[in-house]
């Protein structure tokens, strides 16, 4: 299946996101960065050109997810973690799932950031016009997108 050429249509842009920390939808949101790879180291045998014969299965690393928003919208999000942990305060120790879909027309993108916990706190205020922003950044245990996963999930793990 290739990438067919569409016209007249829209392309995924920031209009097409929605996101949901913890299955509630947030649109104060202004910028997420994440990712996953899965580190793979070559193995080397005899032979005359000494090049790899074979590679590792790997270890799969997903990448901490930034997350910039309004800063009214990262307090609402801060303590509605809050409150579901045992003593009401402690967001920090929540488990909860990240989701961004990208919806435009009949395609949909949906990546999913799973068994997240918030591991940083950052804000910069400057005098400016702009509403002001913070940023956080969860740890998530594993990512999929539209389900697909990077590693190697045969035997059933999640």
């Amino acid at each position: 299946m290739s990438d067919q050429r569409h016209i007249p249509g829209n392309e995924i842009s920031w209009g097409s996101i929605k996101a949901y920390i913890d299955n509630q939808p947030y649109t104060g949101l202004t910028s997420m960065a994440g990712g996953d790879k899965r580190e793979r180291t070559y193995g080397y045998g005899l032979g005359p050109a000494h090049g790899p014969s074979r590679r590792s299965k790997g270890k799969y690393t997903p990448e901490p997810l930034k997350v910039t928003g309004f800063k009214s919208s990262v307090q609402i999000i801060r303590q509605a973690l809050a409150d579901k942990s045992d003593s009401g305060r402690a967001y920090g120790d929540v488990v909860f799932d990240v989701v961004e879909q990208f919806v435009e027309g009949d395609f949909n993108i949906t990546v999913e950031y799973l068994e997240c916990v918030w591991i940083e706190n950052a804000a910069s205020h400057e005098e400016n016009p702009d509403p002001l922003k913070e940023d956080f950044v969860v740890m998530p245990m594993r990512v999929k997108r539209n389900g697909l996963v990077l590693y190697d999930n045969s035997n059933g793990d999640p």
